[in-house]
This record gives C-alpha cells, structure tokens and sequence, in this order.
C-alpha cells in the first residue's frame, strides 16, 4: 500500500537523525560564511514572543532562538537530539517536545514559527499537510522563518531511484546507511506553490547551497 510505505521510509527518517545525532554537529551543511549571513538575516527578522522551532536537532540554531524568544518550545522526534540540544541550551525560557511532526498538533499558537533543512524533508504527498499545521500553530499575524538547501545541493547527494519519494542514501560513520527525505525547491517555484496555499513568501539565497524566507499569511480582502 502506498500509505505504507511513505510512512516507513519517513519512520527510516526518523531512525536515521536519532542514530546520526552524536555526529551531526559534525557533518552539517553550514560554512562559516552561510551561517554568519543566515545569523544575521534571523536577527533583523527578530523573533521575539511565543516562538515554535520545528526539528530542532542539536540547538544550532535554539541558541539563536532563544536570545530573542520571551518563550521557545523546540520540538523533534529523536530524544537523542533533544538531550545534545538541552545540553547546549541551558535557558529557562526554552520547552523541550519529543514529538513526530507529521503526528503531532500544537496545543497553544505562536509568534513565530521556525525551522531549518526541515522542509526538504518533507515529502511532496505531505507538503500541504505540513503547511497546515504551521498554519494552526501560528497566532493571526505570525510569522515564519525558514533555512533550507537549494536544488544545487543535489550534486552532493546519493539519490534514490524509484522511492515514493524523492529520497537519499545518508551512511554515517559507523557504516550503517539510511534513506531519507530530500526534496529540493526550487525558490520561484517554492514561493508560487506557497502563494497559492495563501501565503507569501521572501525567499533570499545566502550561498549557492543554501537559502532562507520569510512567509507570512496573505492579507484577506
């Protein structure tokens, strides 16, 4: 059944960031260079209030999150990240959830929703979904701020011929190989897909590999 095996190729995903945690920091996509531009571009953004981080992995960017956020809950569904990411971020002001996203609602609404090399994960069959709940997590006039890898990050990937969806090969240093989730977009057409799910998009690429938006619900009339 197609339902089937989409849910176990995410629950391979799953598996794959808990077992890569303890070297994630260490094999991440971010140069020094992105990084300070992508920092920057998340200060100007400043988000202050309630703020959400989805797939938090390590806390790279938590710390970030949480000099700005009155309040931060960081939510993943690998404990193992969560417990590095606590150890990073010691602050009274971030909550920690271990929660599958693709299962999980949020039980209050934010400010400010963010997340980063998330939505490349997201298989094309859940995009709309995966919207949706950002959606429902967001107060009114929320905002949302997201990083992600361009379609040139390809080059770097071992692709998965045939998957349900589009899907890599991601070996880690002790030999094991996982396959996970990897849909790169396209900015103009990201940002047009968006636009017709009612939201608009400031999409800005930071280095050949990577980019960051701003997304905001459209305006009702």
């Amino acid at each position: 059944m197609v339902l089937d095996e989409l849910d176990s190729l995410l629950a391979e995903q799953i598996a794959y960031y808990r077992a890569r945690a303890c070297e994630y920091d260490a094999t991440h996509a971010f140069d020094a260079a992105s990084r300070a531009s992508l920092i920057d571009a998340l200060r100007a953004f400043a988000p202050q209030g309630r703020v959400l981080e989805l797939a938090c992995g390590t806390g790279q960017w938590t710390a970030a999150l949480a000099m700005h956020a009155s309040q931060l809950t960081a939510v993943d569904a690998s404990p193992e990240m969560i417990a590095l990411n606590r150890a990073r971020v010691p602050h009274d002001n971030v909550r920690y959830v271990e929660a599958d996203l693709f299962a999980w609602s949020a039980p209050e609404r934010y400010d400010v929703v963010f997340f980063s090399v998330w939505l490349s994960h997201v298989p094309p069959q859940r995009f709309e979904g995966f919207w949706a709940l950002v959606a429902d997590c967001l107060k009114e006039n929320g905002r949302v701020f997201l990083i992600d890898e361009l379609p040139a990050a390809a080059a770097h990937e071992r692709w998965i011929a045939d998957a349900i969806a589009p899907a890599v090969e991601r070996p880690l240093t002790t030999g094991a190989c996982y396959r996970a989730i990897k849909v790169l977009h396209d900015p103009a057409e990201l940002g047009a897909r968006l636009s017709g799910l009612g939201w608009r998009a400031d999409i800005r690429t930071v280095s050949a590999r990577l980019f960051y938006a701003i997304v905001e619900r459209k305006p009702t009339t």
